[in-house]
């Protein structure tokens, strides 16, 4: 289990998240202030077998909302990825491989997502 708090490393400025909700195999963090909000659920679960060996799921989602301001409508942002491999499978290379474009690349691959580039 994940501690009571988790510290997201935001650009602009660390968010401590607070432990609001822990069952079975999912977890829910949350961090709010007057103008905005942040989510973070941790999820486990297994894929259905269809003829082969199911897998362990793994899902981190992260949802930001920044409030509403007079006529300025409110804004609401999701990231999340998703790690399935086999039970015994504790490789993480592919893991770090992505973190480590998003990084190494200063931002240049998740913008061009954003642009539609594939």
């Amino acid at each position: 289990m994940f501690g009571n708090t988790l510290t997201l490393p935001h650009p602009d400025g660390n968010v401590v998240l607070k432990l609001i909700n822990q069952d079975g195999y999912s977890s829910e963090y949350l961090f709010r202030d007057t103008t905005h909000q942040y989510v973070m659920r941790i999820r486990h679960t297994k894929t259905k077998a269809n003829g082969k060996p199911s897998k362990d799921r793994h899902n981190v989602e992260i949802v930001e909302t920044i409030f509403a301001v007079g006529d300025v409508a409110e804004v609401e942002r999701k990231f999340y990825f998703v790690i399935e491999q086999a039970p015994n499978d504790l490789s993480v290379k592919n893991v770090d491989a992505v973190a480590d474009l998003l990084i190494a690349t200063s931002n240049a691959f998740p913008v061009a997502l954003l642009a539609w580039e594939s």
